[in-house]
């Protein structure tokens, strides 16, 4: 067995169940895949919302991702990996290059951790 994550964007406040529309398009390049699944786990925007209180409203990537908020998450600085609290460091998609460049953030932060040493 292998598992398997997806995720949906859809409309803020949208309830409904998006599985069928993900199974139907991994059917369509990957015919047989519905046969093959065993089970399913579904986590709507109000349930993510109360599980992590940053996803608001089912937003996994911390909000905008405009050019501004690019260069100036999660806050006008030049340091956006730096807390303020020494040793401590925020990687996520609140800081750049921002959502959907996954591990950039971390590996950005890690840098300046690094940089912190010397």
């Amino acid at each position: 067995m292998h598992p398997f994550y997806t995720y949906a964007h859809v409309p803020a406040g949208y309830t409904g169940d998006a599985t069928e529309a993900i199974v139907a398009q991994v059917e369509r390049f990957a015919p047989g895949f519905r046969e093959r699944i065993r089970a399913t786990a579904v986590c709507s925007t109000t349930q993510m919302s109360r599980k992590n209180a940053n996803y608001v409203g089912g937003d996994i990537v911390s909000g905008a991702n405009d050019p501004l908020q690019l260069v100036f998450r999660p806050r006008v600085t030049l340091h956006p990996y730096a807390t303020g609290a020494d040793g401590v460091f925020l990687c996520s998609a609140a800081t750049p290059p921002g959502a959907g460049a996954h591990g950039m953030s971390g590996y950005w932060a890690a840098q300046a951790a690094l940089r912190s040493l010397t």
